[in-house]
């Protein structure tokens, strides 16, 4: 595996902190709310990534840091939409 699936991954989370870096520009509470939340999950897609680098070739450690980097990115998720639904009608 050596460092082509990290790579592969810290490339993917990439995106998620461009997209909170572009949504902070916006002067509103809610932009900035979804701007912390796409960086978090970039962020942790990137700590993801270093957590596999440093797994090395151990499938055990792999998979439990692959575990944790999915379920922490799909909570942040959740908790974005659940923020979403709830400024909803707040302009």
């Amino acid at each position: 595996m050596h460092a082509l699936v990290p790579l592969i991954l810290a490339a993917s989370g990439l995106p998620a902190l461009l997209i909170g870096a572009w949504m902070s520009r916006e002067p509103d509470a809610r932009s900035r709310g979804m701007a912390v939340h796409w960086v978090l999950v970039g962020l942790a897609i990137q700590a993801g990534a270093v957590g596999v680098y440093w797994a090395g070739d151990d499938d055990g450690r792999v998979h439990a840091i692959v575990i944790a980097m999915v379920v922490l990115v799909n909570a942040l998720i959740v908790s974005m939409l659940l923020q979403l639904r709830r400024n909803r009608n707040n302009p």
